[in-house]
């Protein structure tokens, strides 16, 4: 008998397995390119229905949607989120604004509000604007009214998009947010007088009546802390003492009036 042949198994190209792995990889993913984009069709055809507004305690809603300038039924995913929140974020009380839209139909626009730090009054004494720490004006908003100081003797034109142009109030509304909300609260009233310097009236407290505080011209920072330190050290450990003044120009000192002893003045505090 003539010897068998060995059994060979014949291997393929190896030029053949890519086509046969792709080939594979298409077939499996031909399920979800068809699911995307079903969804991208649908997203195409999704109307706006509804606008949410959220952070809104000062500015009216209505007004945001205004501003918003989008009307219902358009088309929600051929909106533009940053021109939206653009538009928004020229609300007087809208330090800035998000927007996210949502299959559903919703478009919700978020807003981070400005905190207030002083209420502006007019020479008549009656309130023009809140200013925050830069110096951007808002109106009387909707909400609970702030507990802010009273500003009075700052006047001049007001720009609903710009700060204040006044650079000495600007340092000192700064100045006045980085105090503690308990800290601020011992001020009641600030004035500016003719000549520029600044005077803090202090809300009556701790047994005290309303206080006269000389801030001066700058360096508010550094100064208010000093009064906030003076009160804590002298003012509430001492309760049989009646202060009338207390004047933070000196750099070393602050000197203080007690009502006891008008005619008199003297140091309270030495080098810090």
């Amino acid at each position: 008998m003539p010897p068998r042949k060995a059994h060979t198994t014949r291997k393929l190209p190896r030029t053949r397995r890519p086509r046969r792995r792709l080939l594979r990889l298409l077939v499996m993913g031909l399920p979800v390119l068809a699911v995307c984009g079903v969804a991208w069709l649908w997203l195409e055809n999704v109307r706006l229905t509804r606008i949410e507004i959220v952070g809104a305690r000062q500015a009216d809603p209505g007004e945001l949607r205004h501003l918003a300038a989008v009307d219902s039924g358009v088309v929600l995913f051929d909106l533009d989120p940053a021109l939206i929140a653009d538009r928004v974020a020229r609300h007087p009380w809208v330090q800035a604004a998000s927007v996210t839209r949502w299959p559903t139909g919703t478009l919700r626009i978020a807003v981070e509000e400005r905190t207030p730090v002083v209420l502006q009054m007019d020479a008549g004494g009656r309130p023009v604007r809140y200013l925050d720490a830069e110096g951007y004006g808002m109106p009387p908003g909707r909400g609970p009214v702030p507990d802010v100081p009273l500003l009075y003797g700052v006047s001049g034109p007001a720009h609903p998009m710009r700060p204040l142009e006044d650079e000495q109030v600007r340092a000192l509304l700064a100045a006045l947010a980085g105090l503690e909300d308990a800290e601020r609260a011992l001020i009641s009233e600030i004035v500016r007088t003719p000549d520029g310097e600044f005077w803090l009236y202090t809300t009556p407290a701790a047994g005290q009546r309303s206080i006269s505080v000389r801030l001066g011209r700058s360096d508010f920072d550094r100064r208010l802390r000093r009064l906030v330190a003076f009160w804590q050290q002298a003012v509430l450990t001492q309760p049989n003492k009646t202060f009338s003044l207390i004047d933070l120009r000196f750099a070393n000192q602050i000197v203080v009036r007690e009502q006891a002893h008008p005619s008199t003045q003297k140091s309270a505090m030495g080098h810090e």
